[in-house]
C-alpha cells in the first residue's frame, strides 16, 4: 500500500467513513423523490398533515440508531477510481470509543500493515508504515479538506451504520410498496433517502451540495445491504459508496465481524525515524 492509496482512504474516513468498491459494478441508486414533484398543498390542513408526516418519517428513521460504548469490526475493503487506482482484499480493523476515538488499521496482502489511522475530537493521525511517514492534522484541517462539517460523532455514526445527513426538514415524500423516498435539506447539503417501508432502515442515501454553483458538482451515494442482527441490533454488513467530484471513486466494504462494548485500546506508535508530512 502506498501513499496514493492511503490518502484517499483517509479522506474518505473524514468525509464518509471509508470508500470501497470491487471489480464488480456498483449500481447507481434511483430515488423516486428526485423525479416526482411534491404534491400541491393548498390549505393549512394539508400543510399540517405534511408536517406530521415529516415528523413521523424522521422519528422512525432515527429510531433505528444503534447505541453503544465501544465498537469493533473486521472489514474487507476494495476500491477503484476512474484513473486506474485500485486496491483489492484490503483488511481493515476498526475500533471505536463512542464520542472519543476512531482507530483504523489497514493491511494489504498477507495482512502486512500499510497504514494506521487515529481520529479523536481534535486530531487526525496517519502512519504509512511502508514509506516511513506520519501525517498529523487537526480536525479543523480535515473539515476544510473535505468541505464538510463532519465531527467525530457523525463519522462514528457512518461507520456503525447510524442515520446521518438527516436534517430537521423532510419533504418530497414518495411511498411505494417496498420503500419510502424523501428529501432532507440542510445548510450545505441536500440528502435524498430511500428507506425500507416496513422498518425505515436506510437502504440508500444520495448527497449533493446545496450550493449548485460549484464548478465541479459533488455527488455521493451510500448503499446499505446484507442486514443481520448482532446483539439485538440490525446492521448492514455490506456498504457501497460512490463518490463523484473531480474524479469518480467507487468502494465496497464487506463487514466480516462486528462487536459491541468490548474492551478496546488504540495503540499508535510513531517511530522517531518517520518523516512528518
Amino acid at each position: 500500500m502506498n501513499r496514493k492509496i492511503e490518502l484517499p482512504i483517509v479522506a474518505s474516513l473524514i468525509s464518509l467513513a471509508l470508500f470501497s468498491c470491487r471489480s464488480t459494478r456498483i449500481t447507481r441508486a434511483t430515488f423516486p423523490s428526485d423525479t416526482t414533484a411534491p404534491a400541491a398543498r393548498p390549505d393549512s390542513a394539508d400543510t399540517e398533515k405534511a408536517l406530521a408526516e415529516a415528523r413521523e418519517i424522521r422519528d422512525k428513521v432515527m429510531a433505528n440508531r444503534v447505541s453503544y460504548e465501544t465498537f469493533t469490526a473486521d472489514v474487507k475493503m476494495d476500491f477503484e477510481d476512474d484513473r486506474g487506482k485500485k486496491g483489492n482484499n484490503l483488511g481493515v480493523n476498526i475500533r471505536m470509543q463512542y464520542d472519543s476515538a476512531i482507530w483504523v488499521r489497514i493491511g494489504g496482502p498477507l495482512n502486512v500493515e500499510g497504514a494506521r489511522i487515529l481520529i479523536t475530537r481534535d486530531s487526525i493521525k496517519v502512519t504509512n508504515r511502508l514509506e516511513g511517514t506520519v501525517m498529523l492534522r487537526s480536525t479543523a484541517e480535515g473539515k476544510e479538506l473535505m468541505k464538510l462539517e463532519l465531527g467525530l460523532t457523525e463519522l462514528q455514526d457512518l461507520l456503525v451504520g447510524n442515520p446521518v445527513f438527516l436534517g430537521d426538514s423532510v419533504g418530497q415524500v414518495v411511498r411505494t410498496q417496498s420503500i419510502v423516498s424523501f428529501v432532507s435539506k440542510m445548510k450545505d447539503l441536500v440528502s435524498q433517502f430511500n428507506v425500507f417501508a416496513d422498518d425505515y432502515a436506510i437502504q440508500q442515501v444520495k448527497l449533493t451540495d446545496a450550493d449548485g454553483s460549484r464548478p465541479t458538482p459533488r455527488v455521493v451515494e451510500l448503499t446499505y445491504g446484507d442486514f443481520r442482527t448482532v446483539e439485538g441490533r440490525k446492521l448492514a454488513f455490506q456498504r457501497k459508496i460512490y463518490v463523484e467530484e473531480k474524479q469518480v471513486m467507487k468502494v465496497a466494504l464487506d463487514f466480516r465481524k462486528m462487536e459491541f462494548n468490548k474492551p478496546v485500546s488504540f495503540p499508535f506508535p510513531i517511530p522517531s525515524s518517520y518523516t512528518r508530512q
